[in-house]
């Protein structure tokens, strides 16, 4: 039998094969929807899937069922053709596993495979006639590999080339003799649609065929639309031996050859390279140029990675270089295109002014067109044509344009109270009402981003048809841009910028690298809220830069909505001020160069709560007594469940949920023994749960830039990576501080297993194992990234985010650092791959001690931080800032007309925010910039609406109003001289009181006294079942109270009658719950909870919420004179913008979960229970007393279940 095997095809088991029932259900819905959105421009020129269909649906629809004929009538007879043939490789052809890939059927009619994931097509409009034009090329110059003779002589390029033909490729393959007809051994690179297999059979006797095909979706694609019974038949006509090697690359060529050798006695073989591809390149290249001995000596020279300005597409153009000159200097375009530069670019004309191509040449055309081609293989990046290439990719773009805008929601509720994200969550629902479908790229074009310039063609064709009024143009391949000076006239594009109000931004050279870095920047320059208007046009692909542009493209998306904004920035304050008033230990300046080399060798632990966390714990108790252990976050609760303390814990965020998170491990004595680091803006309350804080100015933040200003720059070192997780800040702290072994344990990045996300020793799993929430229903887990120790893993944004902004830090390192990552999650570049388990520690448990003792000595300091509170308020004037937020006011309050005008309120805030920001003597930019950018993404996205209706118009003036009503609360806010409105976010903060107040309790007693029954069953039932450790509790009528005169800490009176008189007050707190503010009769260390019956059956009320307030604050201690219930109810209508009135006036107004605490002190309102109020500013209204709205429904089944519970506890007792 002629046909046979080579060697053995990777085994079936690890593959997931599954037999498409309808194959052609398959192919008819993928022209449904063509391409998925995310990947509509990642398009090298003309491979884009939407230029090669029909328009016209229902064309495209007949062609789909001729395809889906074509499909069943030819893999059916490929089927047999393979049982007959090579029955081994039945399993591949009967269940074809087409993960992203496909077949197609073009508009002529043409088979092509698609990667539907990225919506590119492998061959160009016409498949079988471009594989017959490479067939006839390779034909007349075709590599022969005789394994006894030495290769064609081969110089590589070392004079100026002027001419293609002094190209030594060129002069390579010259020598090359052509295809003969009879071939002894044919080695194909790549089957793909394996038409050029046919023909080769057709045209040559070919004994033996040996294929390679790495991707064994190609080789699927081709058993379902190419005849194989066919080129089986040529075959046996030659009586062809055929090799096929799926999955393979041909890496194994020589232990294949010599089989070949020692079976069929061959003596050479031919190269046919169907395709380009990474390993396909390299052995083309060896082969073409060295020895089969030395190849057989030494191996083929394999390139680990392909660089950018290497990268070719799978299928490349078939053009007549013999039709085309070189182009070089001199040249009348690129002169005069250099003299334009020098003018108005001179550092790029500087650089291109004597520059020689490294990768590309550019080469011209008989009609003048300018093409790029490969020095290495002459492959050309367009086809014959490359101005009608070009115009076809811009027209595409142009009928169908991408604009990325910005992500400006809020999807979280820890933060939702925030005034910026109140602001947010009301503009949400007016940009969703303003949403306009997207057309064809407008004639004036606010702003876009072209990432690849080739030659520029597309640039001109752009600017000829269009107005753009900012114009971003990035090339990373400096080749692509010089020949581009012998395409297109740059002076013309210049003078058109320069008469007009137009700009127009060039990064070139730049391979993502500081791409995003150096558009920020420039964005910030012009206002980065005219990205929620900017488009995205990637006129070519290039796979080497795919992840830096999708980088790019998401860190562009997210500039605002993860910016810093008010909130963040009035917090981040408030809380560095408090930090330095305390004299909190800050990282001082040149770190490293405190410490010995002895001191850096002692090793970090930075332990993440990863997964695999809960597999690395036995080795973090082995060596923690010589390695520091800094733990991350909510890691500290599985260290502290496995009984290990660590040296350091580490927290990056300043709201106030860190402090709930370390109380609800229930062991304040436990964080007594641990030192906390942290950034700057940490909380207060989170800094008095530990032995002793240290903090590193983290850069970017409006608290570090405004400190530093006070402080000075120079005494101290700021973080540029400490973000976006707790453990990307341990990570830059320890190296910044210069270590020398850094361990990245349980920082996963990543899971295995989807369920498995965090340890399972920590608060995110409950103790039977199960999860506290569905985790993967709030962050979408779906992106797969390369593993550790394993292939890939699951991850999601903001991990993904993490590992980047590490791999800045690995690749910056300190000489002598090394990065070990012992966790089982994402691969991090940079770090070297170390099971827990294999770990070696060689510092001794002294140099620990010492180092440990000197960074809380030398490293952190508290120099210079003396009168900082003084020294700050002489730097900022308040009024200052009272009179520019007067000034905002005013602006917002004029009327807005037309977009013009919304144009000028735009343009007038950022002048006036920079303006406060030259002048230095105010908070405005600190506090406003983040905010005021969303407000002005905002209003741009209405300005650019193209709809022009009184629906927009009314949109507009919503948008104002409600921006108009931000800045008025901002106002309030600031105006009110306030040293400890410190952030009052929480985390399961009911559940965290209860635990607090327990780790608390110290043996105190509680008297009750009422006179009512059912108050008194109720507050004994709520003791017990949620205040189990409570001792100590009497309870008594008025009557009982007066005779017995008894002494209590905690006294809760019931009052439903003027005439009960109050006899004894509580040591510690003093609550009386009433139901009517006629009964209120305020003294001195008293609190009273007034509850109003509402006559409505739409609101919840109940003897049991006043007994739970009541508790609940008497335990807290508020220390204040009046409180307030909030009610949950079906009509918010009562729970409006109506005011309460009140029989007195309060100073101070601090919201809670449960209620409102009202006080006529200015003072802070810590609780007892460990929480804190937000303050209220201004008049108090119902919204605010409102805790939630539900229908009716479901306040019918409360009251209902609220009654029957009453009903049980009276029963009870």
């Amino acid at each position: 039998m002629p046909i046979q095997k080579l060697g053995d095809i990777q085994s079936l088991t690890r593959l997931e094969l599954k037999r498409l029932s309808c194959s052609e259900t398959r192919i008819l819905r993928w022209y449904g929807y063509i391409v998925p959105v995310d990947y509509e421009f990642r398009f090298s020129m003309l491979k884009n899937i939407r230029l090669h269909i029909e328009k016209d649906e229902q064309k495209q629809a007949v062609l789909d069922e001729k395809l889906a004929s074509h499909i069943l009538e030819t893999h059916n007879s490929n089927i047999n053709a393979f049982q007959r043939n090579i029955p081994s490789l039945l399993p591949y052809v009967q269940t074809p596993n087409l993960a992203n890939h496909s077949i197609f059927i073009n508009k002529y009619a043409e088979n092509n495979i698609v990667d539907y994931g990225m919506g590119r097509t492998f061959y160009g409009f016409h498949p079988e006639q471009e594989v017959l034009e490479q067939l006839t090329r390779i034909e007349q110059h075709c590599p022969e590999v005789l394994f006894q003779k030495q290769p064609l002589s081969h110089e590589e390029n070392t004079d100026a080339v002027l001419s293609i033909e002094d190209l030594s490729i060129v002069k390579l393959i010259n020598q090359q003799q052509p295809m003969p007809y009879e071939i002894e051994c044919l080695v194909v690179l790549g089957c793909g649609l394996g038409i050029h297999l046919s023909h080769l059979l057709k045209r040559h006797k070919i004994k033996n065929l040996l294929i390679y095909e790495p991707e064994l979706q190609y080789f699927q694609c081709s058993v379902m639309t190419t005849s194989w019974q066919h080129i089986f038949t040529l075959a046996k006509q030659h009586e062809t031996g055929i090799f096929l090697q799926l999955e393979k690359d041909g890496r194994d060529l020589i232990k294949d050859m010599n089989e070949l050798i020692e079976h069929c006695a061959i003596s050479s073989f031919h190269l046919y390279k169907h395709y380009n591809h990474q390993v396909f390149d390299s052995l083309h290249k060896d082969l073409s140029e060295r020895s089969w001995s030395d190849i057989e000596n030494s191996g083929f020279k394999l390139k680990s990675t392909e660089g950018y300005l290497d990268f070719l597409p799978s299928w490349t153009p078939n053009i007549d270089l013999a039709s085309h000159s070189l182009l070089s200097a001199p040249n009348d375009k690129l002169t005069k295109n250099l003299t334009a530069f020098k003018k108005y670019f001179p550092d790029i004309y500087k650089e291109y002014q004597n520059y020689t191509p490294k990768k590309w040449l550019p080469v011209t055309n008989s009609n003048g067109e300018v093409n790029l081609v490969k020095i290495d293989s002459l492959h050309s990046w367009y086809g014959e044509s490359p101005k009608q290439d070009c115009t076809l990719n811009f027209e595409n773009f142009n009928e169908q344009p991408n604009k990325d805008g910005l992500i400006l929601g809020y999807r979280g509720t820890k933060l939702a109270h925030y005034i910026h994200y109140q602001f947010v969550k009301e503009t949400e629902e007016l940009l969703k009402q303003a949403e306009e479908e997207v057309g064809a790229l407008p004639d004036n074009v606010p702003s876009i981003i072209m990432f690849g310039l080739g030659v520029g063609y597309q640039l001109e064709t752009l600017l000829s048809e269009h107005t753009v009024e900012k114009l971003f143009v990035c090339e990373p391949n400096p080749d692509f841009f010089y020949a581009s000076l012998f395409a297109i006239d740059w002076q013309a594009i210049f003078e058109t910028v320069e008469e007009s109000e137009t700009r127009i931004y060039l990064n070139i050279g730049d391979d993502g690298t500081n791409l995003f870095r150096d558009l920020l920047s420039q964005f910030y320059a012009i206002g980065p809220y005219i990205l929620n208007s900017t488009y995205f046009y990637q006129s070519y692909y290039n796979a080497s830069l795919n992840s830096a542009i999708s980088q790019l493209r998401e860190q562009l998306q997210v500039v605002i909505s993860m910016g810093e904004y008010f909130d963040h920035a009035y917090y981040g304050i408030a809380h560095t001020k408090e930090g330095m008033m305390r004299k909190i230990p800050v990282l001082a300046a040149n770190p490293a160069s405190k410490l010995s080399y002895d001191d850096k060798e002692v090793p970090i632990f930075i332990v993440g709560n990863g997964p695999s966390l809960d597999s690395s714990i036995e080795a973090i108790k082995e060596w923690q007594g010589q390695a520091i252990v800094v733990s991350c976050g909510t890691t500290l609760q599985a260290l502290h469940r496995h009984g290990i303390t660590p040296d350091f814990h580490a927290e990056i965020e300043q709201n106030r949920s860190t402090f709930d998170w370390a109380v609800l491990i229930g062991d304040l004595d436990y964080l007594k023994n641990i030192t906390l680091i942290s950034c700057n803006g940490i909380h207060p309350d989170t800094c008095d749960l530990y032995k002793d804080v240290m903090i590193a100015f983290k850069e970017g933040e409006s608290s570090t830039v405004s400190a530093l200003n006070v402080l000075g720059r120079e005494n101290f070192t700021t973080l540029l990576n400490a973000f976006p997780t707790v453990s990307n800040f341990a990570i830059d702290l320890f190296s910044t501080i210069g270590f020398t072994s850094i361990y990245l344990i349980g920082v996963d990045l990543g899971f295995v297993d989807v369920k498995h996300h965090h340890s399972k020793s920590s608060g995110y799993y409950q103790e039977n194992g199960d999860e506290t929430y569905d985790f993967t229903k709030s962050a979408n887990t779906s992106l797969i990234v390369p593993g550790n120790f394993r292939p890939r893993v699951n991850t999601k944004h903001e991990f993904k985010v993490s590992r980047q902004v590490i791999e800045q830090v690995t690749s910056a390192k300190l000489k002598g650092q090394e990065f070990y990552n012992c966790s089982d999650g994402a691969r991090i570049s940079g770090t070297l791959p170390i099971r827990p388990d294999e770990l070696l520690i060689v510092a001794t448990v002294n140099q620990k001690t010492l180092i440990v003792e000197k960074l809380k000595t030398q490293i952190f300091s508290t120099k210079d931080l003396s009168n900082y509170s003084k020294r700050f308020e002489k730097q900022f004037s308040q009024d200052l800032l009272i009179g520019e937020l007067s000034a905002f006011q005013t602006l917002l309050e004029k009327d807005v007309t037309s977009k013009e005008d919304i144009e000028q309120v735009i343009n007038k805030q950022k002048e006036m925010l920079f303006t406060s920001y030259k002048n230095g003597n105010s908070l405005l930019f600190y506090y406003l910039y983040g905010t005021v950018n969303y407000a002005n993404a905002v209003f741009t996205k209405l300005m650019n609406n193209k709809t022009d209706t009184q629906n927009v118009h009314n949109i507009w003036h919503q948008a104002f109003e409600k921006w108009l009503s931000t800045i008025k609360e901002i106002k309030s806010n600031l105006s009110i001289d306030n040293n400890c409105d410190f952030d009052s976010t929480s985390y399961k903060r009911l559940y965290r009181e209860l635990k607090y107040l327990k780790l608390n309790y110290k043996s105190e007693k509680v008297l009750v006294i009422t006179n009512s029954v059912e108050f008194k069953k109720i507050v004994l039932f709520l003791l017990r079942t949620a205040y189990p450790w409570i001792e100590k509790v009497t309870v008594l009528t008025y009557l009982q109270s007066q005779k017995q005169t008894p002494t209590a800490d905690y006294c809760i009176y019931h009052r439903t009658d003027v005439n009960q008189v109050m006899s004894v007050k509580g040591k510690v707190s003093t609550v009386i719950a009433t139901d009517s503010f006629d009964l209120v009769h305020q003294e001195q260390n008293e609190t009273h909870l007034v509850v109003p019956k509402f006559d409505n059956s739409t609101v919840f009320h109940s003897l049991r919420l006043i007994s739970s307030i009541a508790v609940r604050s008497c335990f807290n201690n508020h220390n204040c004179k009046l409180i307030l219930p909030k009610y949950w109810t079906s009509n918010e209508t009562i729970f409006a913008e109506q005011e309460v009135i009140l029989p007195t006036e309060y100073l101070t107004v601090y919201e809670h979960p449960l209620y409102l605490c009202f006080n006529d002190e200015n003072r802070d309102d810590l609780s007892q229970g460990g929480s804190r109020g937000k303050r209220l500013i201004g008049k108090v209204k119902m919204k605010h007393l409102l805790s939630k709205a539900v229908s009716q429904a479901q306040i019918e089944e409360i009251i209902t279940k609220d009654k029957d519970k009453i009903t049980a506890i009276l029963q009870d007792n």
